[in-house]
């Protein structure tokens, strides 16, 4: 993406320099207008220097552009300059040049266009603290967005989710509860296929606004089941920002389902708040998102001593070997989001993470044990043969490092597993890579 971004920028700037300004001012401006939008939107380099060159470009092209002979062009420069402006923490200017905007198109531009100007004053105000104005221009925003429209429909959720920011705002319950009536419709109005990731963004707020009514409830049944939703709706939001794709909103939706699930004492809830906050430290990275990192890993240590205070010397892989078996319904999902994060990495942290969820396994023995294995060798055979030998080279660094009267239940254990989890030529190549590496079938 950023080296298909360089070509554009660079047309654009060749078209600007071959489109005199005293002679073209209308036709130099138009450029200087796409350009900004170019460097706003591109994703090499530094943002605030992007936002910076973006603006150099606006400020030139408002002044080309009379807003008397061209009031609509000069209005979407002041919309592209106030989002610039908003990026770089300016929500108060930006709500002047967005005013300004609306002005100049009012009955100029179609009702969509007008709308989504609305609602950017919307979003300044709201980040300025105004949340009873920023719910009325949202309010006003979407009575202008076309329905009948796909563009009007997307317009009406991206409004419709932001009200309901605005509402939950101030933290009360009446507020809260009318937030969830926005974002659910904001649910409705647009499919899943069609925005995926704003059903993951509001999805995400739904979690937030529940969370929040789990607190302020007063009465624990209640509290749990605003706590349920809460847990469903981070749920669902995952499954759209998924890791590494959208690294950073899975760190923040992982921290705030750990933040869900650690309010129980239950261990099983407190394992998958610790798997939730282990996502987010796995998802931020500490060079850019230094303060969310911290305060995942916090999380972390502070549920492994929750944790610790039941079963003391216990790791982080015995309680997620013993996730797997109590969760049948979710084990398979989880294990194999284990092993998306493990086989990527560098070879010697690779092997440790596997290795470690082997001897964890073999350490629970059991059932616990049994079915973990079965489910990382099931889940293993799905996937590449490079990915297929380092989870069974992680099985003869536990058999190596065991003590010599330790292996004979090990490859009893193991022989069990393979002969669960994998079938036909599969089997065979499991058997030899394991006999190859010292393995004794019994």
């Amino acid at each position: 993406m950023a080296e298909a971004a360089q070509p554009a920028l660079a047309r654009l700037e060749a078209a600007l320099a071959a489109t005199p300004r005293q002679t073209q001012p209308y036709e130099h401006a138009l450029l200087l207008h796409r350009l900004g939008l170019a460097h706003a939107e591109a994703v090499a380099g530094p943002p605030q220097e992007r936002l910076r060159r973006a603006l150099a470009c606006f400020d030139v092209a408002v002044a080309l552009l009379d807003p008397r002979f061209h009031p609509v062009e000069h209005a979407r420069v002041l919309t592209a300059a106030g989002s610039a402006r908003r990026s770089l923490g300016r929500p108060d200017v930006a709500l002047d040049l967005f005013s300004r905007a609306v002005e100049l198109a009012a009955e100029r531009v179609g009702p969509d266009e007008l709308a989504a100007m609305t609602n950017n004053c919307a979003l300044a105000q709201l980040e300025l603290g105004d949340h009873e104005g920023a719910i009325a221009r949202f309010g006003a925003a979407l009575s202008a967005f076309d329905p009948s429209g796909a563009e009007g429909r997307r317009g009406r959720a991206s409004a419709l989710h932001n009200r309901g920011l605005a509402r939950a705002a101030s933290g009360r319950v009446d507020d809260l509860k009318a937030a969830l009536v926005d974002h659910d419709e904001a649910l409705a109005v647009v499919a899943f296929e069609d925005a995926p990731l704003h059903h993951g963004l509001v999805n995400h707020s739904r979690g937030v606004a529940l969370v929040a009514l789990a607190d302020s409830a007063e009465q624990p049944d209640v509290s749990e089941r605003w706590r349920g939703a809460a847990i469903e709706a981070f749920t669902a939001a995952l499954h759209v920002f998924a890791w590494p794709q959208h690294a950073v909103q899975h760190g923040i939706a992982s921290f705030n389902l750990g933040r869900a699930w650690s309010r129980s004492g239950e261990l099983d809830e407190l394992r998958r708040a610790l798997v939730s906050f282990e996502d987010a430290v796995t998802a931020f990275d500490p060079r850019h998102q230094a303060a969310p990192w911290r305060q995942a890993y916090d999380q972390l240590l502070a549920t492994e001593a929750r944790l610790a205070a039941h079963l003391p010397g216990w790791s982080r892989m015995d309680h997620l070997v013993t996730l797997v078996h109590t969760d049948p319904r979710g084990a398979a999902t989880l294990v194999r989001s284990r092993l998306s994060r493990w086989l990527p990495l560098p070879a010697a942290a690779r092997d440790a993470a596997l290795t470690g969820f082997v001897a964890g396994a073999i350490r629970q023995g059991g059932d616990v044990g049994f079915c973990a294995l079965v489910l990382l060798l099931t889940t293993a055979m799905e996937l590449p043969i490079e990915a297929q030998s380092a989870v069974l080279d992680a099985f003869l660094r536990v058999r190596a490092a065991a003590d010599e009267d330790r292996r004979d239940p090990i490859d009893r254990l193991v022989d069990r597993v393979i002969g669960e989890a994998v079938v036909g030529p599969q089997r065979v190549f499991v058997r030899d890579h394991l006999i190859a590496g010292g393995f004794e079938r019994p």
